[in-house]
């Protein structure tokens, strides 16, 4: 017995077969759309490992260079230098589409308001410091990127993932045997109607001898 509760008449044969047709349809749509994502998901994996080691790596010299800039010019004049340092940043966040998912572009500018401190009170650490903690800000922002772009598309793949699975275990199995059952049925029926009509035949010819 078919699993849709459906009349076996050719109207809802014919209705079942595009039914099954669309289905197979949108199936192999999202069975490419699963692959695509699931190779840029992979690619997405190894760029967010490599950003974050580049982090953890240009964090570590930034906080180096601090550290020799206070060894050479001493822990109060730093302090007293540090609220002259004028830098502005400027983040802008822009977003790409793939296969209908929404995917950040992180964009990070600074602009430097120089001079903000005499060059003869300092070490030439400290413009050091300065550019490697600039360079971190960049790096911090790409990462934030592909981070957010990684957990989005692994999103996208467990939806995906799901509806395919739908349509491969429950929709496309239960048309093909909806189809079926109507096929079936159909033919049976015609097979009754046949032997009906023989059987009135060969009363109507006994009739007539």
């Amino acid at each position: 017995m078919a699993r849709y509760q459906v009349i076996p008449t050719k109207t809802n044969l014919l209705r079942l077969k595009r039914d099954l047709s669309f289905a197979q349809e949108g199936y192999e749509l999202l069975e490419q759309k699963r692959k695509i994502l699931v190779v840029e998901l992979m690619g997405l994996m190894d760029k967010t490992a490599d950003a974050r080691e580049k982090v953890d790596g240009d964090l570590t010299e930034a906080f180096k260079a601090l550290q020799n800039t206070v060894l050479a010019m001493g822990r109060r004049a730093v302090s007293n230098i540090a609220p002259a340092v004028n830098i502005e940043s400027d983040i802008t966040i822009q977003m790409r589409r793939l296969m209908g998912v929404n995917l950040p572009i992180v964009e990070i500018k600074t602009k430097e308001i120089s001079p903000y401190f005499s060059l003869e009170q300092t070490s030439f650490w400290i413009d050091e410091t300065i550019t490697r903690f600039k360079n971190l800000l960049n790096d911090l922002g790409k990462l934030a990127e592909l981070q957010i772009s990684l957990m989005r598309i692994a999103d996208e793949v467990q939806k995906t993932m799901r509806r395919v699975n739908a349509l491969d275990k429950i929709a496309l199995p239960d048309f093909k045997e909806s189809i079926k059952y109507i096929e079936d049925t159909l033919e049976e029926s015609e097979r009754a109607t046949f032997a009906i009509l023989k059987l009135i035949k060969e009363q109507l010819e006994k009739k007539k001898g």
